[in-house]
């Protein structure tokens, strides 16, 4: 009878090892990136059991975004860790609610306050603490905000869901839960039943090899990476105010100056090829 569940319990789990892009992103949550996350501020609190059914349909449209991130252990043959998917057949997320007392420092918003510790989470952090059956990819919450105001965050992470895909995934729930209020049209978001292959494996063969021209940019990119802004002057802010989140904001100036630079190397490169 214990044999019987077990290989049951393997017909239900899917799986498929992490492509090099993939991976990238694992070995980039650990150095402080790497995460996804959507913050969207509301003011009327959000229908916690339809929300949560909205974002099991996501997930059964998309089932990488159910699946659990497995550590495998190094082997005989490999020194180092890699990582799998593992998909169950059900989705699996359970939408979590918090009261959210603004701290001391009033000078932030609530809303960039939750944005930067839901960046900042470190359930990803430390691959040697995951779970023996995987960490979730997927996590929702909401946040109840002093003034009737509520913040729905979305955290993912970049490996199954890069910030890009987001914004889609995004538009997926606001018609989902357009149609649980009665607004809109009945939508189709697609069920393929099992995880995508990697970005690696989506791109066809011969199309991934770059041309000569492609490696000469990307080395002069390289090069300088480290010096396109060395002319940028940085300036402390005129009102206290702190952050947990490195942020760079340029005008257009300081635009024009970097594309002037960039189009002024491309055009050496050209000269030398």
């Amino acid at each position: 009878m214990a044999e019987e569940q077990h290989n049951q319990i393997k017909l239900e789990l899917k799986d498929r090892s992490l492509g090099g892009t993939e991976h990238n992103w694992c070995r980039a949550v650990s150095s402080g990136t790497g995460i996804t996350v959507l913050a969207v501020q509301v003011s009327k609190e959000p229908d916690s059991l339809a929300l949560q059914d909205a974002l099991h349909k996501i997930q059964n449209a998309h089932p990488i975004l159910r699946s659990k991130l497995h550590k495998n252990t190094p082997n005989t043959t490999t020194t180092t860790s890699t990582f799998s998917f593992i998909t169950p057949s059900k989705p699996h997320l359970q939408v979590k609610s918090f009261y959210f007392s603004n701290p001391s420092n009033t000078s932030i918003s609530p809303l960039q306050t939750i944005l930067e510790q839901e960046l900042n989470n470190k359930v990803w952090s430390d691959h040697n603490r995951f779970p023996g059956t995987g960490a979730d990819v997927f996590f929702a919450s909401v946040y109840t905000v002093p003034g009737e105001k509520w913040v729905l965050v979305l955290r993912l992470h970049a490996a199954a869901c890069d910030r890009t895909t987001a914004v889609s995934l995004l538009k997926e729930l606001m018609v989902l839960m357009g149609e649980k209020e009665g607004e809109g049209t009945q939508s189709e978001i697609g069920n393929k039943g099992e995880v995508s292959l990697g970005i690696e494996d989506l791109i066809p063969n011969g199309k991934a090899k770059k041309t000569l021209w492609a490696h000469g940019v990307d080395m002069l990119g390289y090069s300088v990476n480290s010096l396109r802004l060395t002319n940028l002057k940085f300036k402390d802010v005129k009102w206290p105010r702190c952050s947990e989140v490195v942020r760079l904001r340029m005008n257009s100036h300081d635009t024009e100056m970097i594309l002037a630079g960039y189009s002024l190397c491309v055009a050496c490169l050209y000269l030398t090829l």
